[in-house]
């Protein structure tokens, strides 16, 4: 089932791409540079990448043409490009439209410089080696439909508190997504968003949308307002460090003549890790102290309850 929808998900998009080539009845001004092809837009004051037609494996945008900013990266403008496997987009660009970098497959960087308003639907679908997008960096206010669907190397996604709304499929057969942070500002998301992506855990806030979301469909999640309480491995006490009157706290609870009444001394104290307070975790924390404790340990650090 999976492999069917993922088919039909793609010639959709090529269905798409189809009628969109269709539409554009008016031709259109264009102005070849090297590797590059500009069309002017918004009344001409404003630079858009119609297409990039280079070979480079790094590729960056330029500022300026003639004096005109570059601001936009053009539907199609690296369309299947096969060579392409980092790209840096200068401060002047704010806007990626629909299908821009659709199936780059070798593609696995994109640096933003400037503040990204606009990723398009389907602008980094296909994308099956893009491992870091860093989201966080941008000032979208949503995730378009299917804009990263099929990123099957992007492993984390962290979403800027711009965004409002997450579209269907957006991150739809990510098979390697395992973390995405989303934000209390985001209010809509589809329920398709994360359609076939099995791994993923949502990082939100209580009572978000994000949070009602992952309930609704049984998606692991983690709340990110939720307090967590720490404390030093071996510090039995829980006086802030380990010292010789944790083994004596250790060995008043083995013979019943202190009470663990929470529990909680007996997790402090289970330094070897083996769910169990016993006189092996006494005698490591002495050894931790003489400085004689020769094996891998972890008393001292830091851990959660």
């Amino acid at each position: 089932m999976k492999i069917t929808n993922r088919i039909i998900s793609m010639i959709l998009c090529i269905l798409i791409i189809s009628a969109t080539a269709c539409l554009a009845v008016s031709a259109k001004t264009v102005f070849p540079v090297g590797d590059w092809v500009y069309e002017k837009i918004n009344n001409n004051t404003e630079f858009e990448i119609d297409l990039y037609t280079g070979t480079d494996t790094s590729v960056s945008t330029v500022y300026y043409h003639n004096s005109i900013p570059i601001t936009s990266i053009g539907t199609h403008a690296f369309l299947d490009n096969t060579t392409m496997t980092s790209i840096t987009l200068s401060p002047m660009v704010h806007s990626i439209q629909s299908q821009a970098f659709l199936n780059v497959a070798q593609l696995e960087t994109v640096t933003f410089k400037g503040d990204i308003k606009l990723i398009g639907s389907y602008a980094f679908a296909g994308c099956k080696s893009l491992k870091n997008i860093a989201l966080e960096e941008t000032q979208i206010t949503s995730v378009a439909f299917s804009s990263f669907m099929n990123c099957d190397a992007l492993t984390e996604v962290t979403l800027p508190d711009t965004v409002t709304e997450i579209g269907s499929e957006a991150f739809a057969y990510c098979d390697s997504l395992s973390k995405i942070t989303i934000p209390a500002s985001v209010t809509t998301i589809d329920e398709d968003a994360f359609y076939n992506t099995a791994n993923v855990v949502i990082y939100c806030y209580t009572d978000s949308a994000a949070h009602a979301f992952a309930q609704a469909n049984e998606i692991e999640f983690v709340l990110l307002d939720q307090e967590v309480e720490t404390y030093v491995c071996g510090d039995a006490d829980n006086d802030g460090e380990v010292s010789v009157m944790d083994a004596s706290a250790i060995q008043l609870v083995l013979a019943s003549k202190k009470t663990d009444e929470d529990g909680r001394l007996s997790i402090r104290g289970d330094v070897d890790g083996d769910g169990e307070l016993s006189v092996m975790d006494a005698t490591a924390i002495q050894l931790f102290i003489a400085e004689k404790l020769t094996i891998e340990t972890q008393i001292g650090n830091i851990l959660e309850y």
